[in-house]
């Protein structure tokens, strides 16, 4: 069984591939009577962290809410073609509300919305951005949502702090992330300078590509950094596996991956992100607020989390 030591950062603040592919849907009925709230949830693939933010979301619905509700979830399934195909069902669905996990799930069907013209209320959650939060509330007015306010620079100086020596870090990402992710790249190089560190990466455009990619790099690299990256992340197992196998320590900002063997995380409580998107989902659909009178707000409760049963394989020392 993994060990886990878990240390809060920050306390809570809610302030704010080319095949086609049958939808994988889950639904608790076919023909839900109309007193019954209709919810789509849309999640680009499958890993614990968001399975975390859709369950967090589904419970405090219920929980919240006067009336039954039927979900049906949308899963991607890391496939590109399969999301827009779904994104296009989900929106002329018969939805009283529709939850998007993620850039890339929440960014096709806030365009998709209104460049159909309609207006079924949608939540998002799990982008990481404020400004990237804020244009997809600009492009469509039905939008609303909870975004992570990530900080990048805190989450190097706590590896600076638990591995000093750190001199090479390889960062394994998908360039056409919605949030753009090329930004943090930068931020991250400019910034670890200081440490005398430097940064490599590594392009990653499908789940796939991970294995053959990334193992040839790592035999010179102390640390191999994961952002939040929805591609990258459905194959953190693989990472696991590889960062074991070289000795290299693996930093994945989510604790659902630390949770599965990175050494160590860094990230949000995932379930408390679903469910402060889920509070703005009621405050629509039971309240009868519009979208555009509910404020994006930022999940900030993050904390760092040390892995103690792959560490010593990842070259993670022991803390005193």
């Amino acid at each position: 069984m993994k060990k886990l030591i878990i240390i809060t950062v920050v306390g809570i603040t809610l302030a704010g591939t080319l095949s086609f592919v049958v939808p994988q849907l889950r639904s608790t009925a076919t023909q839900p009577p109309t007193s019954q709230l209709r919810i789509a949830l849309f999640t680009p693939t499958t890993h614990p962290a968001l399975e975390e933010i859709e369950q967090g979301f589904k419970e405090t619905v219920e929980k919240t809410g006067s009336k039954p509700v039927l979900f049906t979830t949308y899963n991607a399934n890391g496939n590109k073609t399969l999301l827009r195909a779904q994104a296009e069902e989900i929106i002329h669905g018969p939805y009283d509300l529709i939850f998007t996990i993620g850039a890339a799930c929440s960014q096709t069907v806030a365009e998709l919305l209104k460049k159909k013209g309609i207006t079924t209320p949608h939540v998002f959650g799990a982008v990481d951005s404020m400004t990237f939060a804020q244009s997809l509330a600009a492009t469509n007015e039905s939008t609303t949502g909870i975004y992570v306010k990530a900080d990048y620079k805190q989450e190097m100086d706590i590896l600076h702090k638990l591995k000093p020596t750190t001199k090479n870090i390889l960062l394994v990402y998908d360039p056409t992330h919605g949030t753009g992710l090329e930004k943090y790249k930068k931020e991250i190089e400019a910034y670890i300078k200081k440490f005398g560190t430097t940064l490599h990466s590594v392009e990653i455009y499908q789940t796939n590509e991970i294995q053959q990619k990334v193992a040839a790099l790592l035999p010179n690299m102390d640390v191999l950094l994961v952002l939040i990256d929805n591609t990258v992340v459905a194959g953190i197992d693989a990472l696991i596996t590889l960062c074991n196998r070289y000795g290299v320590t693996l930093l994945a900002s989510d604790l659902a991956s630390g949770k599965k063997g990175a050494a160590l995380a860094y990230g949000i409580t995932e379930y408390e992100s679903g469910a402060g998107a889920a509070d703005k989902a009621m405050a629509i659909v039971m309240q009868g607020k519009k979208p555009t009178a509910v404020p994006i707000t930022a999940v900030t409760n993050f904390r760092v989390q040390i892995n103690t049963t792959t560490m010593k394989a990842q070259k993670l020392k022991e803390q005193q």
